[in-house]
């Protein structure tokens, strides 16, 4: 005997656009009030998102690639490690739900077996675990839509991640 359930689908808003649109750190500032902002971009679009200072130099640090080279271990490189030591990796991350500030993200982690299961984090720390394991940043099209675009502000002038390479871009 088999259940089977029917689902009437009928009543849902087929509007969201639901979407994954591929994103990359563009980079970190400070601006003059010292508000730290992570820029996302998908080479059309620069959203800007506030981080607070201890995620932000986290984040500079492995998006600068540092942790590398690090003689200490972060928490985010022990995940990853283990992950790594039961066969298993971050397959991708995605920003999917923005409520008020708070950014939401989950990571899809596969298996040996490409068994999938997934564990929702924060914005930094979804950043922070895509570059370790270098994987890639989507996000939700609704979600993009909705985030705050970086305005006018010369925030060249306050890059925290800028590199010589950058430079030679003038």
């Amino acid at each position: 005997m088999t259940n089977k359930k029917n689902f009437d689908l009928s009543g849902l808003d087929d509007s969201m656009d639901l979407e994954l649109l591929p994103v990359e750190i563009d980079h970190i500032v400070v601006n003059p009030d010292k508000r730290v902002y992570v820029v996302l971009t998908d080479e059309e679009r620069q959203n800007g998102v506030e981080l607070n200072p201890f995620e932000a130099s986290h984040l500079s640090f492995v998006h600068k690639g540092l942790h590398k080279n690090s003689h200490i271990q972060t928490l985010h490189q022990l995940y990853v490690k283990t992950l790594e030591q039961i066969n298993s990796k971050i397959e991708s991350v995605v920003i999917e739900s923005k409520v008020g500030d708070v950014i939401y993200c989950s990571i899809k982690i596969v298996d040996k077996n490409h068994n999938r299961f997934f564990t929702i984090v924060s914005l930094a720390d979804g950043l922070i675990l895509s570059n370790i394991a270098e994987s890639p940043i989507h996000v939700v099209s609704n979600v993009w839509e909705n985030m705050d675009p970086i305005d006018e502000w010369d925030y060249e002038d306050y890059i925290l991640d800028f590199d010589e390479d950058d430079d030679e871009d003038e």
